[in-house]
């Protein structure tokens, strides 16, 4: 139950953390380029080329577009050689010292260079640093939904809405789910609605953060429903018994405006409807 809770929290970094991981890539070892006088070598890339370095001038170094273009100058010398590309991955060479035209590298086509695996430690540890951060985010804003207006009845299922935290896309919604009644609940996939009171009077911004019960709503006037698609909603158990309580968490993909009005609405089974409506 522990891990399905960190994995939810988890999929917060994905819309809500944004990090620049870009990094140069590129090959374990150096490969030998063999040249001829007179005659020139051509290496092709599946990007365009930034820059191309070697470290000797009896080579003739020249980029195009994806293209490499290398022309020995000198006999008896050989040189490294650099080449970089627009995605950061960085190719090493060694040219060797101009031979015979028939034993030459005409052309070369390069695949993507092989990155080093990273070890396994390091990883973790940056999984680690990761999960850190995005906990500590979605703590640090998560916005507290006040529930005191919904009364615990006998006979009823109580959903209480905890916690919002909004992303740069997503909105992950933190309920409790109590099971008061004498008979087992089971927890379904739940729908979400936006309401939407276009003519009511009454000014939902000073209820911003609050759970409403059914004699707010039934003052709000009439009511349009716009359903919201639902992401993904875990819970840390799908079977209520009479007394349990449970949590659970709602992803939507969506961003909701100031004073948003959403209403969750829960059955089981088709039988039994339980729902929860809250001001974002």
């Amino acid at each position: 139950m522990k891990y399905v809770a960190i994995l939810l929290l988890l999929s917060i970094a994905l819309a809500g953390v944004a990090e620049d991981h870009s990094e140069v890539t590129s090959q374990p070892h150096a490969v030998h380029l063999s040249t001829a006088l007179d005659h020139i070598t051509v290496l092709e890339f599946g990007e365009p080329v930034t820059q191309a370095a070697a470290g000797s001038s009896a080579f003739n170094i020249e980029w195009r577009e994806n293209k490499v273009l290398i022309r020995p100058l000198r006999s008896g010398a050989s040189s490294d050689l650099f080449v970089w590309t627009t995605s950061k991955k960085r190719y090493a060479y060694e040219l060797d010292p101009p031979g015979d035209a028939k034993d030459m590298n005409y052309a070369i086509d390069n695949p993507t260079p092989v990155q080093p695996p990273v070890p396994a430690a390091h990883s973790e540890a940056r999984l680690t640093q990761v999960a850190d951060m995005v906990l500590t985010r979605a703590f640090l804003n998560a916005d507290r939904i006040d529930s005191r207006e919904i009364r615990s009845e006998k006979d009823r299922v109580v959903i209480r809405v905890e916690n919002v935290f909004q992303s740069s896309n997503s909105v992950y919604i933190r309920c409790s789910i109590h099971n008061r009644t004498t008979r087992p609940y089971r927890m379904l996939q739940p729908q979400v609605y936006e309401l939407l009171a276009p003519r009511t009077e009454i000014s939902l911004v000073n209820r911003r953060g609050t759970q409403l019960g059914g004699h707010f709503i039934g003052s709000l006037g009439p009511i349009k429903d716009a359903a919201v698609p639902v992401a993904s909603a875990q819970f840390l158990t799908e079977d209520l018994a009479p007394g349990e309580t449970t949590l659970g968490v709602i992803v939507l993909r969506t961003q909701l405006s100031p004073a948003a009005v959403l209403r969750i609405v829960f059955s089981d089974d088709g039988v039994r409807h339980v729902s929860a409506t809250f001001v974002f």
